[in-house]
């Protein structure tokens, strides 16, 4: 059982197949760098050369021969070691007990070890019933560092599970449902990493973390990896392709989420405010939502002097959900496309910290049942819903702001949507949106689209790096003034 088309994501992107092997294997032994505006290697490297995730990451799991395995038998427990390396497994793991236990249904489990290396590593989950907890649990560790994995089938607690760790790199990893012969297409969550969500008082430590020597987030990033095929068939579950409570600094850079109907394709959200979370930033930038349920910022009150940034992204039928608090979410240079009408752009919740959208392009050919549903229980709340130097590239929706509970106002026409202040300097239009060849994948835009030259270069200037937008999805430099969207035109 498949969901929906297989379409090629962004064929334009990738180069050659003589350059896209000379390119891993220059990445291979690519380095976590803990510095914003740096994250990797790759990201410092030519974009324009630069595959998508879903090419650098997707195993041909037909050339791959599992051995299979009982998981009670093999897995493998690891504390207190220096450095742990793990590579060259193939396994198909089955478990004979059900439970889902925390520690005993976690194949690799790894506690206070200082720096673990996995590297092609190959791990199927057997059994349909989401009995495994995770492949790989790692908990109190230093420097955790996974290249080159592919993991599939059902977990229930996260394929990938990093809490109370210092720092993770994660590189070209392939995380994909299964098609079990008698119950169908399945999946588990993906990546987790957990630094705490609120402040335990009594604990005097971050809440949601139980393991007895955690270390405080300080850099992560993931990068180049291929998120997929996860049906929403299962009911009672809250499944993300990837999911960070208070991600501290870092990145996630050029991956692809495709046919993700779980809960949310991506979810993150700065959930601390205590006094030992402050002043952190993270970055999502250049990766492809394709068919994904939602792309999700939630969680409790964070420090109002972080943020999150999310730049050069395209969303492809994808939508946005953000009920987060208490710190600035921005959204600059997106190009976010909707081939069906219907529905909402985005739904939100936003208490006390503002939404920001700059330089967005959005694409509809079908008029949108409505822009922006704000859910709260104050009727100010929609004030933290803050749109400009946007192109919305589409027929008018039935509603820009429509309220989904009792609270809040309703807007209907563009011009009292503009009178409340909202996208002042923004442009609705019926005209096409001059991508190059969207059939082909190919969203840049030509000289003669709307979007060209028509944004702000407010975040080109940004006082600090880490907030700064300077150049496009494939990374060119930014013109002053700059387009709207993920892609500067081509000729």
């Amino acid at each position: 059982m498949l969901l929906g088309s297989t379409r090629s994501l962004c064929p334009r992107i990738g180069p050659p197949i003589a350059l896209l092997l000379a390119f891993m294997a220059a990445c291979a032994a690519d380095e976590l760098i803990p510095e914003h505006g740096r994250y990797s290697q790759t990201y410092q490297s030519d974009w324009a050369a630069l595959p998508t995730g879903k090419d650098l990451a997707k195993w041909d799991i037909a050339l791959q021969s599992f051995r299979a395995v009982n998981g009670e038998q093999v897995r493998a427990v690891f504390r207190n070691q220096a450095e742990v390396r793990l590579s060259g497994e193939r396994l198909k793991v089955r478990w004979s007990k059900p439970g889902c236990d925390k520690y005993r249904h976690a194949l690799y489990l790894f506690t206070h070890c200082e720096k673990v290396v996995i590297e092609d590593m190959a791990i199927l989950n057997a059994d349909p019933d989401f009995r495994a907890s995770s492949t790989f649990f790692f908990e109190d560790c230093g420097r955790v560092e996974i290249r080159n994995c592919y993991i599939a089938g059902t977990c229930g607690r996260a394929m990938i599970r990093i809490e109370g760790c210092r720092e993770y790199f994660i590189d070209r990893v392939d995380l994909s449902g299964w098609d079990y012969p008698d119950a169908g297409m399945k999946a588990g969550p993906g990546i987790f990493i957990n630094n705490g969500a609120g402040w335990d008082a009594a604990r005097d430590r971050p809440g949601a973390i139980y393991a007895a020597n955690f270390r405080e987030l300080e850099w992560g990033v993931i990068q180049n990896s291929y998120i997929h095929d996860h049906p929403n068939t299962e009911p009672d579950t809250n499944h993300d392709g990837i999911l960070l409570h208070a991600p501290a600094d870092g990145l996630i850079f050029n991956c692809v989420f495709e046919n993700y109907e779980g809960d949310s394709c991506l979810d993150v959200s700065h959930r601390r405010s205590d006094p030992g979370y402050r002043r952190h930033h993270f970055r999502v930038e250049r990766n492809v939502f394709d068919r994904c349920h939602r792309v999700k910022t939630n969680g409790a009150v964070g420090s109002g002097d972080c943020s999150i940034l999310w730049c050069n992204n395209l969303y492809l039928d994808s939508m946005l959900t953000d009920y987060h608090a208490g710190w600035p979410n921005w959204h600059v240079h997106e190009t976010f496309i909707n081939h069906t009408g219907g529905g909402y752009f985005l739904t939100m919740y936003c208490r006390d910290g503002p939404t920001l959208l700059r330089n967005c392009l959005i694409h509809c050919p079908v008029s949108p049942g409505s822009m922006y549903e704000p859910w709260g229980k104050a009727d100010e709340q929609d004030t933290w819903i803050q749109p400009d130097r946007c192109i919305y590239s589409m027929p008018a929706p039935r509603s820009w702001l429509k309220p989904r509970g009792e609270h809040g106002r309703v807007i209907t026409t563009w011009e009292d949507w503009r009178a409340a202040g909202f996208d002042t300097h923004s442009l609705l239009t019926q005209a096409e949106p001059g991508f190059r060849d969207p059939a082909a994948g190919d969203y840049r835009l030509l000289p003669t689209s709307p979007a060209t030259g028509a944004g702000t270069p407010h975040m080109q200037q940004a006082a600090e790096l880490r907030r700064a937008v300077k150049s496009d999805f494939y990374g060119r430099p930014r013109p002053d003034p700059p387009s709207v969207g993920a892609f500067e035109a081509s000729p």
